[in-house]
């Protein structure tokens, strides 16, 4: 019944998934071979009314699930009654602050930040990414720039390098965040910078038809 759930999670089909939560009571418990729950499926593979279907029937959310919601007031309770918490990591290696930002969460990006996340921690997975390397990877735009703001405020490391050789400002300029580049240079990001493959930033701007982006960048005194 679980793998019959999580692939209608992952097609979007709401009628499926509403059929299995009701035939059976404890299948918001399910997890995959990763560990992931229903609700972080539907989040990553980001079936929006699926989620909300989930949330609906599910009691408390775990750690993951409250970061990656942005159930600010779930993840202070938690972190209340278990302050390890801040720096566990999900099953799938990431901690609250990565999902959080990711996410586009400021607000409890923010209160992680106050509990003691560490902005420096990186993923225990393929990715070997930090938070900023997350947040810069976020799908919404305004949310995007103030999780990027939070972290570098808390003082992120702004030229990290992610599995590859990828950079915080190889994803901004990939991406055509003119905001993000912005944040970042004036925080002290290298553009000369080159990944694995020996691409800049202005490189991976120019190869996603960002050619505004990719010129300033290749002018961009280091």
């Amino acid at each position: 019944m679980s793998d019959h759930l999580f692939t209608a999670i992952q097609q979007g089909d709401l009628t499926t998934v509403t059929q299995i939560l009701a035939a059976e009571a404890g299948a918001i418990e399910a997890r995959t071979a990763e560990g992931l729950s229903p609700i972080m499926v539907a989040a990553y593979w980001g079936e929006a009314e699926v989620l909300e279907r989930l949330l609906e029937v599910s009691k408390d959310l775990s750690m993951w699930e409250a970061a990656t919601i942005g159930a600010t007031g779930r993840v202070r309770q938690l972190v209340d009654a278990q302050p390890d918490l801040v720096t566990a990591r999900s099953p799938d290696g990431f901690t609250a602050l990565h999902l959080a930002v990711f996410f586009g969460h400021e607000d409890t990006a923010r209160f992680l930040i106050g509990a003691g996340a560490d902005v420096l921690a990186r993923t225990d997975n393929a990715l070997a990414n930090q938070p900023l390397h997350a947040a810069t990877a976020s799908s919404d735009a305004d949310a995007r720039s103030a999780c990027v703001r939070a972290l570098l405020e808390a003082g992120a490391e702004v030229n990290g390098r992610q599995a590859g050789g990828f950079t915080p400002l190889m994803s901004a300029a990939q991406n055509g965040d003119d905001i993000v580049v912005d944040l970042l240079l004036a925080a002290g990001a290298d553009p000369a910078l080159e990944d694995d493959a020996g691409l800049t930033a202005g490189s991976h701007a120019a190869k996603a038809r960002h050619s505004m982006i990719a010129e300033r960048l290749r002018t961009t005194k280091s």
